[in-house]
């Protein structure tokens, strides 16, 4: 049976670029850009998300963000 792909939190684009969100599959993640977790139908929904600082407040350094 195949993992689908989850959608775990979404990061905002800066300086042009589009919204991302990261994906897992299993045990393998990846950041995919909002159109193409639109257009792919991933679940939950993009703006479900939480933000990655909401989802990841202090990284694996100590720092927020």
């Amino acid at each position: 049976m195949t993992e689908q792909p989850q959608g775990r939190y979404r990061t905002p684009g800066e300086a042009g670029k589009p919204n991302m969100a990261f994906v897992e599959v299993g045990r393998i993640g990846l950041e995919i850009s909002e159109q193409d977790y639109r257009d792919r139908g991933y679940e939950p929904a993009f703006e479900a998300l939480p933000w990655k600082k909401d989802y990841c407040p202090v990284d694996e350094k100590g720092d927020e963000g």
